[in-house]
């Protein structure tokens, strides 16, 4: 993607967004903000007939991997995209990396990769925390990358310079090797904010606050500031 004006791009933790008038109430809110790609982590959507589905809602596209059963048959996570009219047009590819990874490809020079994740809990087995890392290690180190979506992890002030939590928790720990070895940025801790704009979801239960937007730029004036935004509420 050749951008002559900078462009919106960000990620927005649905909890769940089944029904068809919430999809259409995102749509509006990403339009009126002016959002051009927005990863739309823990859908809840379940479709069994194919891996990845596409969606016109308005003028955005919604690009979406399935949702899967847990062992309550209650639907659980799944990831989508969000695409604007001009990025749509760039498009070059997205596939199916896992249930909780998404992968899409836009033409440019250089490439640009936005990955959308959602990312197991702290509470899950190593290994699965640990095979996120091979959807970023197949991405071309040439090309633009962005990671958008929730990570379930924590970055304390020993691994970022301006975080929301006081210390690292263990899939922040997975994600700060991530980081180092691909030389990404935590875009949301890169830049001094207060506290209100440095988190995007916050679980009422435990109250973890997730941060969001990693990215590899290509120069320093690449890198994008990240914040939280309000949106208005989602019927």
């Amino acid at each position: 993607m050749r951008c002559r004006r900078p462009f919106v791009m960000g990620t927005f933790n649905a909890c769940t967004v089944r029904e068809e008038a919430r999809l259409v109430e995102l749509a509006h809110c990403a339009e009126e903000r002016e959002v051009e790609i927005l990863g739309i982590p823990e859908h809840r959507r379940v479709h069994t007939d194919d891996r990845i589905v596409y969606r016109r809602v308005e003028r955005c596209t919604f690009i979406t991997a399935s949702a899967w059963r847990n062992e309550a048959q209650a639907a659980t996570g799944g990831v989508r995209l969000m695409l604007g009219p001009l990025v749509r047009k760039a498009l070059r590819r997205v596939y199916h990396h896992t249930d909780r990874i998404l992968i899409a490809e836009f033409s440019g020079n250089p490439v640009t990769t936005v990955i959308v994740v959602y990312s197991p809990t702290n509470m899950a087995p190593s290994e699965e925390v640990e095979k996120f890392a091979t959807a970023v290690r197949d991405v071309p180190a040439h090309n633009f990358l962005a990671i958008l979506g929730d990570f379930n992890a924590r970055l304390g002030p020993e691994d970022a310079p301006y975080p929301y939590h006081n210390s690292t928790n263990r899939n922040g720990t997975y994600l700060t090797a991530l980081l180092m070895e691909h030389e990404l940025l935590a875009a949301n801790t890169m830049f001094w904010k207060r506290t209100g704009k440095r988190w995007t979801f916050q679980d009422r239960a435990t109250a973890a606050a997730q941060e969001y937007a990693k990215e590899k730029p290509n120069k320093p004036q690449d890198a994008f500031v990240a914040a939280a935004w309000p949106v208005k509420k989602i019927l």
